[in-house]
């Protein structure tokens, strides 16, 4: 049975966006190792801050980097949607299909969303569990203490930086679905 592992994180929330913007991270690679490459690269550029709290220049550096040393490359998946949307069914939707992209055979995902309370996991798991995925129960990881959470958000603040029109994060979001590192599950 393969074991995935998926990381969540969204933008949008706030009335300043037109778009709800989620971002999932899914792989089965050893964590351990992935956290320390991100982990290196935060530490190259200074980038350990969620996306709207670091300067511009830390944020672009950050995304070149990610981009040029292929870490998760294919396994990071984004989906927008028109606002008013409500939070969680694009929260469900985007993480199902993240995860039916991903699995290529028997699974069970653990699957850890920032900041959620256990409420809204609980719902989680359960609207999850009803559309056919695998999952124990979702968890709430925070972006301080996960560097996979803190990648998802990087992700989610430049897509909504480039459906704000801001041209380096719309030209970086082209450049990772080009080098199908980002996969864009918007239908």
């Amino acid at each position: 049975m393969q074991k995935l592992y998926c990381y969540v994180d969204e933008s949008g929330q706030d009335s300043g966006s037109n778009h709800f913007v989620v971002v999932a991270v899914v792989n089965k690679d050893d964590q351990e190792e992935l956290r320390k490459k991100i982990i290196e690269i935060e530490n190259i550029v200074g980038a350990k801050k969620k996306w709207h709290k670091l300067r511009h220049t830390n944020r672009m550096a950050y995304l070149d980097l990610v981009l040029q040393k292929k870490v998760v490359s294919g396994e990071v998946f984004c989906a927008y949607y028109k606002k008013p949307i409500p939070y969680f069914f694009a929260l469900v939707q985007a993480t199902e299909k993240a995860i039916r992209q991903s699995a290529k055979e028997a699974y069970a995902v653990n699957i850890y969303v920032d900041g959620i309370n256990k409420k809204e996991a609980k719902f989680l798991t359960n609207a999850l569990r009803m559309s056919g995925i695998s999952l124990p129960l979702v968890k709430s990881r925070r972006d301080e203490s996960e560097p996979l959470i803190r990648l998802a958000d990087m992700w989610a603040g430049c897509m909504r930086s480039a459906l704000l029109k801001q041209k380096d994060a719309r030209s970086i979001i082209l450049r990772a679905k080009k080098e199908k590192y980002l996969i864009d599950m918007t239908s």
